[in-house]
């Protein structure tokens, strides 16, 4: 929409101010052939790997300037109060007041000065209508065509922009042909039709390189790397300056698995345009796999031609932080902080560095100033878990509650976080407790109830876990995972095998290939006697999903069938897997077994 409130007749203006307005309104309004303003928008579009130019107006060859044209003395003076409001920095009203007049007069003049004023204010839609406006009654500007060439683009209407950049073309004007590229693949827009209309421009233009290199970047996305080096090579030889080119031309020489290339052609260039930023950041990525403590160097170079480009900052210290240099990488996370950048991510790796340094308060306070996104629950785990190593849990209790009345649609999972945290804390009773608390709010929760089943279990209260996953069989008799945690519980009741037998067959039909089940059906053959049965099943888990529980039954069943090297084989493999096992070490002391896995770690 475009701002509402339009300057009317003032009582007063300063006679200097009128002056210099009416200055101003007599070159805008006879430059209506001249040039875009460079002023670019704030919105970029999407990039590839590539680092295209981005989608700005160029000069274009124009004809000399259009008679001028008479107006009103209301229009003259709305346009007049318009370049009084640009001078006093009212934008919104200068734009009003134009793209009204235009709207009246028709006149280009007015409609470029609207367009120009609206992309300067970054105002979108009204930049784009002002561009719509201008294209109508000047269709044969070059300046118009590659205006709405660039609104329609930033509009997501990738279509429409293909068509008045073709224009552009054939009025002799330059569209930023690799911005629309890119922001067609990025945005997954390349269809069928717009491959092909990429690929007439480049054979319609053969000497425009902006329409080459687009081509040359849309047969990137097709793996035809080899057509598309060529494609590069023809600009290269046509204009050996040009550096969009080379840049592309390493991207495609790294598809081809020539990195080495990539990176001599990026190394040389960069030694010849030290200043080029997207050459520097180019080798820069790429010397990351290969020579970390140079690339570390050119991110320096980088943040230092740049030094408030968040971006290069964020590289910068994650080079640092993997690469174990904690002073530099906390001053430059505590740089993005400062300029407001990256700052949720500035404070994750922050904590981390407090820490690694056993600043454990600290670190807590970083991981609380991590906002939603990628690190948010991880931040919350590592935060709320050095907090209970504190012992401070009722601290962690008013992150939780902080957490749950914030994201209210995520109350369980939060509930269920801090029920975890308890429980491997050595607190089953309060994580009990806090699970009863959930049940109140939502006491139809499968999840809840069978978190609470298993605490149940825990806590040695067989008859509260029953009946949990009674309730959860009775709403679903096909809950798999409720099956197989009450048939594995009643294998410790030698007078209900039968019964467990059979709720792990039926959780096995349901789940044939879930590891925890298969080695369920293992541990209840082998009660029953079955040992061969008992051991099949129990290598089959082995095999899906190696875990020291699954080891402590297969080295019993191995060992009561006399198979005592390999039991003993399969244990010293399950305590490499959980070096803390308890379930081990019970096995061999149910067996009498007074052998050292170690001893005969030590023979092998």
């Amino acid at each position: 929409m475009l701002p509402p409130r339009a300057l009317q007749r003032p009582t007063h203006i300063d006679n200097h101010l009128l002056k210099l307005a009416a200055v101003f309104l007599s070159l805008a309004l006879t430059a209506c052939t001249q040039s875009q303003t460079s002023a670019a928008p704030t919105e970029e579009p999407a990039t590839t790997t590539q680092e295209p130019q981005s989608l700005k107006e160029k000069t274009a060859p124009q004809p000399a300037a259009a008679e001028v044209k008479s107006f009103p003395i209301d229009t003259f003076y709305t346009l007049l109060v318009a370049e009084v409001a640009g001078i006093r920095e009212h934008y919104d009203i200068a734009l009003a007041n134009y793209y009204r007049q235009a709207e009246i007069t028709k006149d280009a003049g007015v409609a470029a000065r609207a367009t120009r004023i609206a992309r300067f204010l970054n105002a979108r839609q009204a930049a784009l209508d002002s561009a719509q406006l201008w294209v109508e009654l000047e269709p044969q500007s070059a300046d118009a065509q590659l205006a709405l060439t660039v609104e329609l683009a930033l509009a997501g209407n990738l279509h429409r922009a293909l068509i008045h950049a073709a224009k552009t073309l054939q009025l002799g004007g330059d569209p930023p042909m690799q911005s629309l590229a890119a922001t067609a693949i990025g945005h997954e827009q390349l269809t069928a039709q717009a491959k092909r209309e990429f690929a007439r421009l480049a054979e319609d233009y053969p000497l425009n390189d902006e329409a080459v290199l687009a081509y040359a970047m849309v047969l990137r996305t097709e793996q035809k790397f080899t057509r598309a080096l060529s494609l590069v090579h023809r600009v290269q030889e046509r204009h050996p300056n040009q550096l969009d080119a080379p840049l592309l031309e390493s991207h495609l020489l790294v598809d081809l698995g020539r990195r080495q290339e990539a990176i001599a052609l990026l190394e040389r260039l960069v030694g010849i345009h030290p200043s080029e930023s997207p050459l520097r950041l180019q080798y820069a990525r790429l010397l990351i796999r290969e020579d970390l403590a140079l690339a570390r160097q050119q991110f320096a170079e980088l943040v230092r031609q740049s030094p408030e480009d968040g971006n290069l900052i964020f590289s910068l210290a994650l080079i640092q932080y993997e690469t174990d240099q904690a002073d530099e990488a906390k001053m430059l996370f505590t740089q993005l902080i400062e300029l407001q950048q990256h700052e949720s991510a500035a404070h994750f790796y922050l904590g981390g560095i407090a820490e690694k340094s056993g600043d454990f308060s600290s670190a807590v306070k970083h991981f609380r100033q991590v906002g939603p996104g990628s690190d948010y629950v991880e931040a919350i785990t590592r935060g709320t878990e050095l907090l209970a190593s504190l012992g401070r849990h009722n601290s962690n209790r008013e992150w939780f509650a902080t957490l749950r009345k914030k994201h209210p649609s995520q109350e369980e999972h939060f509930y269920l976080m801090e029920v975890e945290l308890l429980r491997k804390s050595g607190e089953a009773d309060a994580a009990l407790q806090r699970i009863e608390e959930a049940l109140k709010i939502n006491g139809g929760s499968g999840r809840l109830i069978y978190t609470r089943a298993l605490l149940h279990d825990e806590l040695g209260n067989t008859q509260q876990f029953e009946e949990d996953l009674r309730i959860l069989l009775e709403r679903d008799p096909n809950n798999a995972t409720a099956l197989n945690a009450l048939g594995y519980k009643l294998i410790d009741d030698k007078s209900r095998h039968a019964e467990a037998y059979r709720l792990i067959s039926r959780a096995l039909e349901l789940e044939p290939e879930d590891p925890a089940i298969i080695d369920s059906m293992g541990w209840i053959e082998y009660r029953l006697g079955n040992y061969a049965a008992a051991e099949k099943y129990l290598r089959q888990a082995m095999d899906k999903h190696p875990d020291h529980e699954i080891a402590a039954h297969l080295g019993e069943v191995l060992w009561v069938q006399g198979d005592r090297e390999a039991a003993l084989r399969i244990w010293r493999r399950g305590l490499l897997l959980n070096p803390h096992s308890k379930l081990i070490p019970a096995a061999m002391q149910r067996l009498q077994i007074k052998e050292s896995l170690e001893q005969h770690a030590s023979d092998h």
